[in-house]
Formats: C-alpha cells, sequence, structure tokens
C-alpha cells in the first residue's frame, strides 16, 4: 500500500509540473488539439493549487485543535501531579 501511494504521489507530482511547465512557458496556443491539452493542463494546475490551499487551511485548523486538546491534557496533569506526588 505505501509503494503505491509513493507512485501515486509521484505520478500527481509529475502531472502538476508538466501541467506549471506548458502553462507557464510555452503560453496558450491559438488552436487545435494543442489548445486542448492547454485547457486540460490548466484545469489540472487550477484544481491542483485550490486542493493545496484548502489542504493547508485544514492542516492549520487540524493542529490549532491538536493543539488546544494538548493544552487540556497537560492543564489535568499539573492540576492532578499534587496527588500524584503524596
Amino acid at each position: 500500500m505505501k509503494t503505491i501511494r509513493k507512485i501515486m504521489e509521484g505520478v500527481a507530482a509529475a502531472c502538476i509540473s508538466v501541467a506549471m511547465y506548458y502553462c507557464f512557458l510555452s503560453g496558450a496556443p491559438a488552436g487545435g488539439t494543442e489548445r486542448t491539452v492547454y485547457m486540460i493542463l490548466d484545469g489540472i494546475f487550477c484544481i491542483s493549487a485550490w486542493v493545496a490551499g484548502v489542504g493547508i487551511l485544514w492542516y492549520v485548523r487540524w493542529l490549532r485543535i491538536r493543539n488546544k486538546e494538548l493544552e487540556n491534557m497537560i492543564k489535568i496533569l499539573l492540576k492532578n501531579a499534587d496527588k500524584l506526588d503524596k
């Protein structure tokens, strides 16, 4: 399962890299199949940028929730520390 995940991450990174290279450096073609490929790669890049942004926001939110949980655990441990010393 880990190998498949690593392969999929590599393929996704390669697709995003190709989309960024093609969209940023080559410019929009006038027409034909090149334009279709350009639009598909542009869509891949836009979706991946959105997913990355939302993923970062979700991760920050998760870290804040986790931090509050750990702070509550520390408060409980410190409150009960006197009982453990006796």
